[in-house]
């Protein structure tokens, strides 16, 4: 891989997605989702099945639910689920998720070249500073940005351009790590740079989504410009 985008040098900050790219957060949502699909009398989904609706944000999830059972719902009652499944999600907590393999090599290595690093995320915002916290590397990041704070979820670019604005990083000189095509249009719509990683929550192969990067591991992020 060849560090085009960086020149000679480093990227200026490095920002994660967080589901499917940092942390392996689908059996607690998967979890947390049942629960609260039985709690309203539905059915319960598969795991395999609830990790491929991840990323949109709970609400998301949920119309995706409901959707995976055939099931309507009016604007209240998703709101009502969406709610109950929040609720549920931090009741549970972070028990079953996990970080991906080489995460914590890959974090240690751009903090050792003092490159900052932050988080957009689709999953509201009190929500990932916890599950950072759970996973023990929320002290890594120098911001996150998640929703729920007024800006409008991705694949806008505003959140990206926001977390890298508080970074004081310039778009174009940054780059942005993730896992889907949501990950790539944010990207694209705001000129960051972006990699994604093969072992993320999209029924898609992640060199078929546009990337500048594919890599087999976090562990491999840092290799883009070294």
């Amino acid at each position: 891989m060849k560090a085009t985008h960086f020149g000679d040098g480093k990227p200026a900050a490095v920002v994660f997605d967080l589901d499917g790219t940092l942390a392996d957060s689908a059996p607690d949502i998967h979890h947390s989702l049942n629960s609260v699909l039985n709690q309203h009398g539905l059915n319960s989904i598969e795991l395999s099945s609830v990790t491929l609706m991840i990323g949109g944000g709970p609400e998301l999830l949920v119309r995706r639910a409901l959707d995976e059972l055939g099931t309507a719902a009016d604007a209240g009652e998703i709101a009502a689920l969406t709610a109950d499944f929040e609720n549920a999600y931090l009741e549970h907590g972070n028990a079953l998720t996990k970080l991906f393999p080489g995460a914590i090599e890959c974090i240690a290595r751009l903090e050792g070249h003092g490159i900052p690093i932050g988080l957009c995320s689709n999953k509201p915002e009190h929500i990932c500073d916890r599950l950072l916290a759970d996973l023990d590397i929320r002290k890594f990041f120098v911001a996150i940005q998640g929703s729920g704070t007024g800006l409008p979820k991705k694949p806008h670019p505003d959140p990206l351009l926001a977390i890298l604005d508080r970074l004081g990083a310039k778009p174009a000189q940054s780059l942005y790590v993730g896992d889907s095509s949501t990950d790539v249009e944010t990207a694209r719509a705001g000129d960051v740079p972006v990699a994604l990683v093969k072992h993320g929550y999209t029924s898609e192969p992640a060199a078929t989504l546009g990337s500048d990067w594919v890599v087999e591991s976090l562990a491999d992020i840092p290799s883009i410009w070294q």
